[in-house]
C-alpha cells in the first residue's frame, strides 16, 4: 500500500526568520518522515514545491540542497520532482512525501481501545526548550556542560529524527498512533478523541532528556512547557497491555528509546498526572494554527 502525506513550512511560522538554509530543509523532510513512520509506512520518495525571493542570498540554494541530502541519507528517500516559483514574502516549502507498507498494515489514530498501554519514543520536550532557547525565554544558565546540551536542543528543534527504526515495531504491536508535532498532550487528545475514550498520562514517566531536566531542576523551564512545547516529532502509539513487555524487548534490539507514559481509558478526556500525584492544570495543551 501506498501512504501520502504533505505539510508546508513558512519562514517565521515555523521556523525563525533568517534560519540556516539547511536545516530549512532538514526539517522540511523530517516532519513528512515523521508523519509516515507514524502509520508504519517505510518513507521512499518526495516531491518539493519552493517559493523563494527573487534574488535568493548567495549560497542559499547550495545550503539548503545540502540539508536535503543529509536528510534523504538520514532517512532514505529521494527527491522524485516538484517545482520553483518567486514571490515577495518570507522563504516557504512544501513537500509531499510517500512511503510504503504491506497491505492491511497502515496504523491509524482512531484505533486506541480500552485498557491499552500508552508510549512514547525518544525524548519530550527538547524542541520546545530549544525554541525558548531561541527566543530568549529561557536562560541556559542551568545547563551543565552548557555549549553542549544549549547544542543538543537548538538541534532537537533544527533537525529532529523521526524514529524509523520503530517502523517494524509499530506495525507489529501499535493499535493507535500519530506523531507528536503540536504537543505530547494536545496530540494525546487528538488520539483519544478520534477513537473515542480517553486518556492518562503520568508526568512523572515522560522521558526527559539531561537537557531539559537540568531546566526544569533550575527553574528555568516548566514541565507544562515540555509537555505542549511541540515540535518533538517522536511518536505516540498505544498498544494492547498483554504485549508491552514484548515491545519493550522489541525497542531493546533496535537500540530504540521508548518509555509506557500512561493508559487509554473508557470515559472521554484526559488527564495529566502531575509528579506530586495531583491532576496537573495544563493551560495551553499545544500549538493550534487557529
Amino acid at each position: 500500500e501506498l501512504v501520502l502525506t504533505a505539510d508546508m513550512l513558512v519562514e517565521g511560522v515555523h521556523v525563525p526568520r533568517h534560519v540556516a538554509p539547511a536545516d530549512f530543509a532538514y526539517k522540511a523532510l523530517a516532519v513528512n518522515v515523521s508523519d509516515l513512520v507514524a502509520k508504519g509506512a517505510d518513507p521512499t520518495l518526495y516531491l518539493l514545491t519552493l517559493c523563494l525571493p527573487k534574488h535568493p542570498e548567495p549560497g542559499w540554494l547550495e545550503a539548503f540542497t545540502s540539508g536535503l541530502s543529509n536528510a534523504q541519507a538520514d532517512f532514505g528517500c529521494s527527491l522524485a520532482g516538484g517545482d520553483t516559483v518567486s514571490a515577495e514574502g518570507p522563504v516557504c516549502l512544501s513537500i509531499t512525501a510517500a512511503g510504503t507498507l504491506p497491505a492491511g498494515k497502515m496504523i491509524h489514530r482512531f484505533s486506541a481501545n480500552p485498557d491499552d498501554k500508552v508510549f512514547v519514543t525518544g525524548t519530550i520536550g527538547d524542541a520546545a526548550a530549544g525554541l525558548a532557547l531561541i527566543r530568549k525565554e529561557v536562560s541556559a544558565h542551568p545547563l551543565s556542560g552548557e555549549g553542549a546540551m544549549r547544542e543538543f536542543l537548538l538541534s532537537r528543534y533544527f533537525r529532529p529524527h523521526p524514529p524509523v527504526a520503530a517502523i517494524e515495531l509499530l506495525r507489529q504491536y501499535a493499535s493507535a498512533a500519530m506523531d507528536i508535532s503540536d504537543g505530547l498532550v494536545l496530540d494525546f487528545t487528538r488520539l483519544c478523541a478520534a477513537s473515542g475514550c480517553g486518556g492518562i498520562i503520568e508526568a512523572d514517566r515522560v522521558p526527559l532528556s539531561p537537557a531539559v531536566s537540568a531546566l526544569l531542576e533550575g527553574d528555568a523551564f516548566s514541565l507544562e512547557a515540555a509537555l505542549t512545547g511541540g515540535d518533538d516529532y517522536e511518536v505516540l502509539f498505544t498498544a494492547a497491555p498483554g504485549v508491552a513487555d514484548a515491545i519493550r524487548s522489541a525497542a531493546e534490539s533496535r537500540g530504540l528509546s521508548l518509555h509506557c507514559i500512561g493508559s487509554i481509558v473508557r470515559e472521554p478526556g484526559i488527564t495529566v498526572v502531575g509528579r506530586d500525584g495531583a491532576p496537573m492544570q495544563i493551560s495551553r495543551p499545544g500549538y493550534d494554527h487557529f
